[in-house]
C-alpha cells in the first residue's frame, strides 16, 4: 500500500507510461504502477546497493521482474533515456532534486518530471523556473502532520524568475483543503521572519511584501 505521498506522485503518471523512479528503496511506487495497470514499464533506480536489492527482492516476490528494471545509479547518471515518458524523484530534499537534475546527462525536454520534495520546495521551484521548466499541476499531501507538494513539471524553453506566490505555491489549487492548510503555514513563516525583523529593528523586506503576496493569492480563493 503506497503512501500519501506516493500515491499522490502515482497519480500524475498517465497510462501506458514508461517511468524511472529515482531513489525507489524497496520498489512500493514501481510495483504499484505496474500492478494499477498504469506503466507499461518502470526502472527502479538508486544510489545505494541495500535499497536496491531490497527493491528487487519486492520486485521478485510481486512477479515483475521481467517489467521492471533495477539499475544502481547515482540520481539519473547511468539511467538510459530511450522511451522515458516520466521521472518521479520523491522523498528528497529539494537541494537533492535540484543537483539530480542539474546533473542529468541527457536532455529533459520530452519528460514529465514528477518531483516531491521534502524541504526546500520554494527553491526547488524557484530553479525550475530559472531553468526553463513550467510546472503544469500541483498538489498538496499530508502525511503524518506534515504537509507535502506534489510537483508535475515540464521543460518549456522558457525561463523567468517568478514572484514569491509562484515561489512559494507553485500550481497548488488553493479550493483543496490541504493545499490551502499548506498556504497558511507558508504566510505564517513569512509573517514570522517579518515580525522578528520588526523586532530586532530591521527593515522587514523583503519578507513584509512577500507575505502580502501570499495573503493576495489565497483571498482569490476565498
Amino acid at each position: 500500500m503506497l503512501n500519501t505521498r506516493l500515491k499522490a506522485c502515482a497519480d500524475f503518471i498517465t497510462p501506458g507510461a514508461h517511468v524511472c523512479d529515482v531513489g525507489t528503496d524497496h520498489a512500493q511506487l514501481a510495483v504499484y504502477l505496474l500492478e494499477a495497470g498504469i506503466a507499461d514499464e518502470v526502472i527502479a533506480s538508486d544510489i545505494g546497493e541495500g535499497p536496491l536489492q531490497a527493491a528487487q527482492r519486492t520486485i521478485d516476490a510481486h512477479g515483475l521482474s521481467g517489467q521492471i528494471r533495477t539499475i544502481l545509479s547515482d540520481g539519473l547518471q547511468n539511467i538510459p533515456p530511450e522511451g522515458l515518458t516520466h521521472i518521479v524523484i520523491a522523498g528528497m530534499g529539494g537541494e537533492t532534486i535540484i543537483h539530480i537534475l542539474e546533473n542529468c546527462p541527457f536532455p529533459l525536454d520530452p519528460v514529465k518530471l514528477i518531483l516531491q520534495p521534502m524541504t526546500k520546495a520554494r527553491e526547488l521551484r524557484k530553479w525550475l523556473y530559472r531553468a526553463g521548466f513550467a510546472l503544469s499541476a500541483e498538489t498538496c499531501v499530508r502525511d503524518d502532520r506534515y504537509l507535502y507538494a506534489v510537483m508535475q513539471a515540464q521543460y518549456s524553453g522558457t525561463s523567468y524568475a517568478a514572484d514569491a506566490a509562484a515561489e512559494c505555491l507553485g500550481a497548488l489549487d488553493l479550493c483543496q483543503p490541504a493545499s490551502q492548510d499548506y498556504a497558511q503555514r507558508v504566510y505564517a513563516q513569512l509573517c514570522k521572519a517579518r515580525d522578528g525583523r520588526r523586532s530586532a529593528g530591521q527593515l522587514e523586506e523583503p519578507y513584509a511584501s512577500e507575505a502580502e503576496l501570499i495573503r493576495k493569492r489565497m483571498e482569490e480563493f476565498q
